[in-house]
């Protein structure tokens, strides 16, 4: 049987992923600001030229139809089906907790920029931040990236899928991601700039999960949940000079 004691050193290839995935997801962060800086102004322009018309009235049935592949009571099924199945095969709560921490962070994240950057929706016609609106970021193209995209990661680790056919589940997330931002134009349920800052949130807390996955000790969240929190908690300290706790009795 594996000690705890026997998850430290981690593999430096484990270390360096963790490492790769927290800097591409700090460029993603530095775009995403960058952006928004530039849907302030200089893209109103182009928000405007995306605010189409109405759509035909007999497309809306079928386009509110696609829109749902963004909602939560879609999306978030599909994720808990592809960590259960994940569990049941790796005897593991890791994917489990994956699912569940980056989807509240996720959604935090967006609820805390909608309600900072506060910008109008675009049936009133007015892109302008700060007016109490709650479009910008959209969760829908957020969902898709992060979600779907965290289903592949998912899948794609715990199966040990070919390589050519994660190609084709993440490029199904990115057919996804363009149906999302085509239909949510169509339909004028949010500015074109609302929809690339939702896909860059997304794929921001997307790489954040998967740094933090590579960073936890190989075994955390093997022999239940409350241990697994206690072996992050261990490796933590570990890594920031902390001295482990001493205890009369060892798990």
């Amino acid at each position: 049987m594996r000690r705890r004691g026997d998850e430290e050193p981690r593999h430096e290839g484990w270390m360096s992923e963790s490492a790769s995935a927290a800097a591409t997801a700090g460029f993603l962060g530095l775009v995403f600001v960058a952006f928004t800086l530039l849907a302030l102004d200089p893209l109103v322009g182009l928000d405007a030229y995306f605010n189409l018309n109405p759509p035909r009235e007999s497309w809306v049935p079928a386009l509110q139809l696609l829109d749902r592949v963004g909602q939560r009571a879609v999306c978030l099924p599909v994720l808990a089906v592809v960590a259960w199945a994940c569990y049941e095969r790796q005897q593991s709560w890791r994917p489990v907790v994956l699912a569940v921490g980056s989807v509240f962070w996720l959604n935090l994240l967006v609820l805390l920029l909608k309600i900072g950057l506060g910008r109008g929706q675009p049936a009133p016609a007015d892109p302008s931040f700060f007016i109490g609106g709650m479009a910008y970021p959209s969760g829908h193209t957020a969902n898709i990236v992060l979600v779907y995209g965290l289903a592949v990661y998912l899948v794609g680790r715990n199966f040990g899928l070919r390589r050519s056919t994660r190609g084709w589940l993440w490029a199904t997330v990115g057919c996804l991601a363009l149906l999302m931002v085509v239909v949510s134009v169509t339909l004028n349920w949010h500015w074109f700039a609302d929809l690339i800052a939702g896909l860059l949130v997304g794929a921001v807390v997307l790489e954040l999960t998967v740094a933090a996955d590579a960073a936890m000790p190989r075994t955390a969240f093997d022999h239940g949940l409350w241990s697994g929190f206690d072996a992050v908690l261990t490796a933590l300290r570990q890594w920031h000079g902390v001295p482990r706790p001493r205890s009369g009795n060892a798990l």
